[in-house]
């Protein structure tokens, strides 16, 4: 055992010297994501986003436009605000209370979309007001500040690692809770897709599509539950002495007055100190601005995008939900782990997202007619079963899996990157960094993805740019040293300051 790790261990909590994933604190820490994950696969990407963008929006290529406009203006928000709650993590107080906070965000906007009712615009296409309901502007509101609450969470959460477990566990505990929130997310679907099957009329307009406005509602009931061992086992991690008041002061003022702009120009200075002083950690923390925004994009509006172009409904969406996320389930709990330690991080991140570069650029090829981009037409049908009846429904399919295995190791792989690069004595400080590059451009893939997709009046031109992302990060892995994220990481130390 190296010096280094000796060190980490002694400057460790007992409770996380000695936990691994299975004891209490590295279970619920993975469990929080059992409890959080059904909003964003419910509600952000496969079950009501299709519904809101053909019914409430009522047409698929200006609803993915309208859903992309939402995802816009949470990550403004985000990027926004995210820093101030970064720089204030590490000198604030108790961290489960502001959690709480972030997750009654989330239990409202779900609530809430039981309220969003079908046809709130006119034949223009104009945003009209609303007959009944919330309407678009109305629903566009509470996605906004689940998105945005579910942002903060994330934040929280990952902050939160550090001491979930011992520093050998760490990987496997983050692995973890990917692979319990890909359960979760298959499992609410997999109701979805029971009720759609054996009582279709609750997705139609008999029953003015109870089943999707409903499941904003059931993912709250499913948060309150599932979250509770997050608060009870979960260790709170915040600094000796802190305080949320004291680090408000610090984040506003300069020589104890209110300076906003003098702490702006001094953010500044700091970003450029630590590009001096940790290079390596900010470079990757910039690639992390690019790709992560592309993978978020492909995720938040891959099953507007699916549903529009291959004419799915509900039970399909379900379908292909509970798919991505049994494959996703494989990638966080396998993939991640087998590639980290084949490769390490770096080499890691860098294959995920090659590999991703080119299933997205065939599934872009995808229509009902055809695969690869016309090259094979669809043909008839392939059985009498009723769903994924065709050579495109098979075909996508079959990508989606790769898509979701590649997606969810990568997000585990990232964030575990941060832990073996980041000095141990400023992990939080990191981790609220490596956060900010979770929403600070967060509204870039959207804002491309709404520009395209209403400039071409095209779902799948308006999709591409995801590609564009996922290139860029992937470019600027290249300018890592081929150390960076090597296996046997965790002993690196940061320099002395």
């Amino acid at each position: 055992m190296t010096d280094g790790t000796a060190n980490r261990k002694a400057a460790a909590p007992t409770h996380a010297r000695v936990g691994g994933l299975m004891q209490p604190a590295g279970f619920s820490w993975a469990l929080f994501e059992f409890a959080r994950n059904p909003y964003f696969m419910l509600i952000v990407t496969y079950v009501f986003p299709p519904y809101f963008a053909q019914f409430v929006v009522g047409d698929p290529v200006n609803g993915q436009a309208t859903v992309a406009e939402a995802t816009k203006w949470a990550g403004v928000i985000g990027a926004l605000t995210a820093p101030i709650l970064g720089s204030m993590m590490d000198r604030g107080g108790a961290r489960k209370p502001v959690m709480f906070v972030f997750l009654a965000m989330l239990v409202v906007s779900g609530v809430s979309l039981w309220w969003s009712l079908p046809g709130s615009v006119d034949a223009s296409g104009v945003f009209s007001p609303p007959a009944a309901g919330l309407g678009v502007m109305g629903t566009m509101m509470f996605l906004i500040l689940g998105f945005v609450g579910y942002t903060y969470s994330e934040m929280m959460h990952n902050a939160m690692l550090r001491t979930a477990g011992n520093p050998e566990s760490l990987s496997q505990i983050s692995g973890g809770g990917i692979g319990l929130g890909q359960l979760a997310s298959a499992l609410g679907l997999g109701v979805v897709v029971v009720i759609a099957l054996t009582a279709g009329y609750l997705g139609g307009a008999e029953g003015e599509y109870m089943l999707q406005r409903g499941a904003g509602p059931f993912m709250a009931l499913w948060l309150i539950v599932f979250v509770v061992p997050f608060f009870l086992y979960t260790p709170d991690g915040a600094p000796p002495g802190g305080k949320w008041s004291t680090a408000a002061r610090e984040v506003f003022a300069s020589d104890g007055k209110f300076d906003p702009i003098g702490k702006l120009k001094g953010l500044v200075g700091y970003v450029r100190g630590l590009f001096r002083q940790f290079p390596e950690a900010m470079k990757y923390l910039l690639a992390c601005l690019i790709f992560k925004d592309g993978i978020i994009a492909l995720l938040a509006i891959g099953g507007v995008f699916s549903t529009g172009v291959l004419g799915w409904g509900v039970a399909e969406g379900g379908i292909y939900g509970i798919w991505a996320s049994i494959f996703g389930a494989i990638g966080g709990l396998w993939l991640a782990p087998v590639l980290d330690r084949a490769l390490g991080a770096r080499k890691a991140i860098m294959v995920q997202l090659a590999a991703l570069c080119a299933v997205v650029l065939i599934a872009l090829g995808t229509t009902r007619e055809s695969i690869l981009y016309g090259l094979v037409p669809a043909g008839g049908q392939l059985h009498g079963l009723g769903l994924f009846d065709t050579l495109p429904d098979v075909f996508y399919m079959t990508i989606t899996a790769f898509i979701a295995m590649l997606a969810a190791a990568n997000i585990a792989a990232s964030r575990y990157m941060i832990i073996t690069l980041a000095p141990r004595e400023r992990m939080a400080e990191f981790f609220g960094l490596f956060a900010l590059s979770s929403t600070a451009t967060v509204w870039l893939g959207p804002t491309m993805i709404e520009w395209a997709t209403r400039t071409f009046n095209d779902q799948r031109i308006g999709f591409s740019p995801i590609l564009l992302l996922l290139a860029a990060g992937l470019g600027l892995m290249f300018t890592l040293k081929k150390t960076t994220g090597a296996k046997g990481a965790l002993e690196f130390e940061g320099p002395a300051h």
